[in-house]
């Protein structure tokens, strides 16, 4: 039951979280599928924190 409750409470936070992190976790799962371990070991996906400031441009605070 409380396993349950934990999955549940960890949904409902990721729901409030940037909306966009579920779809790239979950194409991601879906792409990781597809390969082999070995290729999985050799090059893995990166996290979506780690894509989304790969995508984001480092820009200068403005004065």
């Amino acid at each position: 039951m409380l396993s349950v409750l934990s999955l549940l409470a960890a949904t409902l936070s990721a729901c409030s979280s940037d909306p966009y992190q579920g779809l790239y976790e979950g194409i991601k799962a879906q792409n990781e599928a597809k390969r082999t371990p070995q290729e999985r070991a050799m090059n893995p996906a990166p996290s979506y924190d780690e894509y989304k400031k790969a995508r984001t441009p480092d820009t200068p605070p403005t004065p």
